[in-house]
């Protein structure tokens, strides 16, 4: 649930001090993404833990779960993308020597990984909220491989965006 719950929802759940307070904030947590509250099941939470066992299996990797990595959040909010494109880019690079020196001490190649979505791609709420920010299609998310992690390094607004428009109603 981490990369759904939202900053107001955070600060609530600090604030629980009992098991049935947090049963209930975990009810409410679902039910407020639940599509249709009125049919039995939640198919929004269904597709999540669904992705969350995809992103496991795909992204795990140095003692981490898949879904607890960059890439793995990614997946879980906005899915497969219809575009993956990767680069090589020459970054500084800092080499162990002189420990007094903050300068970069070279060039290195570090490999790029971007998911490109087009509209199709999205929801049609999480599409509501680029509209509404006048956002230009594809959007993309870029991650840059680095030696024990792939770091997200451009669209954390657009996956702040995705978190939000899961949340169906605000009360």
């Amino acid at each position: 649930m981490r990369w759904l719950v939202l900053p107001d929802e955070a600060r609530r759940f600090r604030r629980l001090s009992s098991s049935a307070e947090a049963l209930a904030f975990i009810e409410r947590f679902w039910r407020r993404r639940d599509p249709d509250p009125e049919v039995p099941g939640n198919p929004f939470a269904q597709e999540f833990f669904e992705r969350v066992q995809a992103a496991d299996l795909l992204y795990a990797g140095e003692g981490k779960r898949g879904s607890l990595t960059d890439r793995g959040r990614a997946y879980i909010l906005l899915g497969s993308p219809s575009v993956l494109r990767y680069t090589h880019r020459a970054a500084p690079a800092w080499r162990p020597g002189d420990g007094r020196s903050r300068a970069p001490s070279g060039t290195e190649l570090v490999r790029i990984e971007v998911w490109g979505y087009q509209p199709a791609d999205l929801t049609v709420r999480i599409l509501a909220l680029l509209t509404e920010s006048e956002e230009e299609f594809p959007v993309e998310v870029t991650f840059v491989e680095e030696a024990h992690a792939t770091v997200l390094v451009d669209g954390e607004d657009l996956l702040e965006e995705a978190a939000r428009a899961a949340v169906r109603i605000e009360e």
